[in-house]
């Protein structure tokens, strides 16, 4: 008598078209055309900028974000020839500051840091810089030369440096960079526009840190259309070989015919 035993049963397999389906998923990750994963943090450009103090004895206030809310200050006096910024006590923003230097507490003569690129902005700003969070107001230039405070940090006329910030809005503490244009009183400039913000980005996130000079661009790869067809046809090339070796292997799987 004779019975027939099959071989055991192969796991079950993708068809073709499910392959391809698959393939083509990954064709897209190879040549750079899938859907980017986005972050939670984004930096977002002010919108209120460039900025300068141009109005003598008067005040011109930074609304960061431009929820209507001012953030910080800057104003100059005709009397002294001085552009100044200020960090004020009813306003939420905060720049950085060196971390040497104890100001005096009579004039509280420090000014804020000038920044290298790719230094990170947040609530760790390492051993070299802090925030300050009491009052103060810094000459970045005065009487046509560069602020004796604003000399110690960094910066000199004719400088167009970086600079950190911090400011609070309802969703929370938001840390940023800005570029300052230290233009001083010289080529055509009236009094007052000793200084001009020209650029700022601030994180989207409450709390996450930003790194001087980032603006969330990021370079995307171009897709070279030939070489995602080659791509995909070495990727089809392959199925197609797979296959048939699967065909070739279920062919093998027949039930065989073995004497009892």
């Amino acid at each position: 008598m004779t019975k027939q035993t099959p071989k055991p049963a192969a796991p079950k397999r993708m068809s073709l078209s499910q392959k391809l389906a698959l393939a083509g998923g990954a064709g897209a990750a190879i040549t750079g055309v899938a859907a980017p994963q986005s972050a939670d943090a984004v930096p977002i450009q002010s919108t209120t900028l460039p900025l300068t103090p141009t109005t003598t004895g008067d005040y011109t206030y930074w609304d960061v974000d431009g929820n209507g809310t001012d953030d910080l200050r800057m104003y100059a006096y005709s009397s002294t020839s001085s552009a100044f910024f200020s960090q004020r006590a009813d306003l939420s923003g905060r720049f950085v500051f060196p971390q040497n230097g104890v100001p005096n507490p009579a004039n509280k003569a420090i000014a804020m840091t000038k920044l290298s690129a790719g230094v990170t902005i947040g609530s760790n700003l390492g051993t070299a810089n802090r925030f300050l969070s009491d009052q103060r107001n810094f000459a970045m230039v005065k009487s046509a030369a560069i602020g004796s405070a604003a000399a110690a940090s960094g910066w000199a006329l004719g400088d167009i440096g970086y600079f950190g910030f911090k400011f609070t809005n309802s969703s929370g503490v938001h840390y940023g960079w800005g570029q300052l244009d230290i233009h001083g009183q010289t080529g055509g400039f009236a009094f007052g526009e000793a200084f001009t913000i020209t650029n700022a980005y601030y994180e989207s996130t409450p709390g996450a840190s930003i790194n001087v000079g980032d603006t969330g661009a990021s370079a995307v790869p171009e897709i070279d259309p030939a070489s995602a067809g080659s791509v995909m046809s070495l990727v089809i090339g392959s199925l197609a070989m797979l296959e048939r070796r699967r065909k070739l292997r279920a062919a093998d799987a027949s039930p065989t015919a073995v004497s009892a």
